[in-house]
């Protein structure tokens, strides 16, 4: 077994997760709310344009992955990525929340540029900065541990946009503000992650005859991972973007918003460890299956209880939790894994085009998702701005927070039992087998 990383390596890798996160989270949770409540564009337009900024991602991820695993430098593969597109990442996030002084077509097609080349610089981070998980450690163990730091601080980011985002749009009445605020905290992390991790980014190996991205789907342990992953991560995305709609119209608590969010960050955080220590009894797999299976259940409770529940929605947000670690924790510490199988069958390592595939899929997930919001809200009449929906708009609402993801997480579990990715005795043969190969 692989000597456990040191905590300045395992936490300051971490700690760039919590930057992305407060991203994520604020465009998970209150994008989609902005455009349509704040910039007055139809939910049906809106879904469009999120559809549009993520589409540029089926070009940009594998190919960002692809030229991480060329680079050539004094820094490394990966860092120098991370180093350079930092700045203008938080900027355009901060852009992102600005009130355009433009209408009609013309805002949409502006924001829709502008989430371009947000994508863009987001996938000049995300990618490089993932790809790093196998040259930090080839221990199968030591790679949930390493994730489960990376989305400890995760969460711990979203817990802060969760909650301070819509705390500092009440108190200044400004979007735009919000925005700055969370990018001015996603900078530090990302300078300290680069710099905690020099020395560790193996410069990547260029070859004439590398194979076509989309190979990486001819690898069936990433093809099963990747199934996981995005019945998961889309499952988040319409949880995420549908809370504040659930809160305000149907459980009628616009006010419990803030503390609903906090009870899923919290208890999210808090299952983490408890799905690295499991994962380390079981598998990985067998862990996942069980805690997005626990998670249906209560998405589907979320969806059939009373108006007037009032606070008791609390109980069941925090219930959520475990089921949203799992699906941070497990996938992403099973794409090293699959690296290395990828390795001995191919004789290179390729983690950058895995990684900028997964990126790929996590961002179409959750561009999907988005969309299919807001032309189901369009389709159930939903009125932008207004106070008061129909009984159709919030039927959809219950119905899309409920019963269409519980299926899918059900179907997950179910998959991950019968086709696992990598079990840990078969990433022990194919470790073994790699070793003797460098011998």
């Amino acid at each position: 077994m692989a000597e456990p990383l040191p905590l300045r390596i395992r936490h300051g890798y971490g700690a760039a997760a919590a930057s992305i996160a407060l991203a994520n989270t604020a465009i998970l949770f209150f994008l989609l709310k902005f455009l349509v409540d704040v910039a007055g564009i139809r939910p049906a337009v809106a879904g469009t344009i999120l559809l549009v900024g993520k589409a540029w991602d089926a070009f940009a991820d594998p190919v960002v992955g692809r030229l991480s695993d060329r680079t050539k430098s004094a820094m490394g593969a990966r860092r120098p990525w991370i180093a350079f597109a930092t700045v203008p990442f938080c900027a355009l996030f901060a852009a992102l929340w600005q009130r355009l002084p433009l209408e009609g077509t013309a805002l949409a097609v502006a924001t829709a540029l502008l989430l371009v080349a947000y994508n863009t610089a987001y996938t000049a981070v995300t990618v490089p900065y993932g790809a790093l998980t196998p040259a930090l450690t080839r221990d199968y163990d030591e790679r949930t541990r390493l994730n489960g730091a990376r989305m400890t601080w995760s969460m711990a980011g979203g817990l802060v946009s969760g909650i301070a985002f819509p705390m500092v749009v009440q108190a200044t009445g400004s979007w735009g503000v919000a925005g700055c605020g969370i990018a001015v905290l996603m900078l530090v992390p990302l300078m300290v992650m680069v710099r905690v991790t020099r020395g560790h980014d193996p410069v990547g190996a260029t070859a004439a005859d590398e194979p076509a991205f989309w190979t990486v789907f001819a690898n069936r342990s990433f093809r099963r991972t990747a199934v996981l992953f995005m019945i998961a991560w889309t499952s988040i995305a319409v949880l995420s973007a549908l809370v504040p709609f659930y809160m305000q119209h149907v459980i009628g608590a616009p006010r419990l918003l803030d503390a609903a969010l906090a009870a899923i960050q919290l208890s999210a955080l808090a299952a983490i460890p408890v799905v690295v220590a499991v994962s380390r009894r079981f598998e990985k797999h067998t862990t996942y299956a069980v805690a997005v299976a626990t998670w249906a259940v209560v998405l589907l409770a979320l969806s059939l209880v009373p108006a007037d529940i009032g606070k008791g929605v609390l109980v069941l947000a925090a219930l959520v939790g475990p089921g949203i670690a799992a699906a941070h924790v497990l996938p992403w510490s099973m794409i090293p894994d699959v690296v290395e199988a990828d390795a001995l069958e191919r004789g290179r390592d390729r983690a950058g085009a895995f990684y900028g595939t997964m990126t790929f899929l996590e961002k179409c997930g959750t561009a999907f998702a988005l969309w299919s919001l807001g032309l189901a809200l369009d389709a159930a009449g939903y009125v932008e701005g207004a106070a008061q929906q129909s009984e159709q708009a919030i039927h959809t609402i219950r119905l899309l927070i409920g019963p269409v993801p519980a299926t899918a997480l059900l179907v997950a579990s179910v998959f991950a039992i019968v086709a696992p990715p990598v079990t840990r005795a078969a990433h022990r043969r194919l470790v073994a087998a790699l070793e003797q190969r460098r011998t």
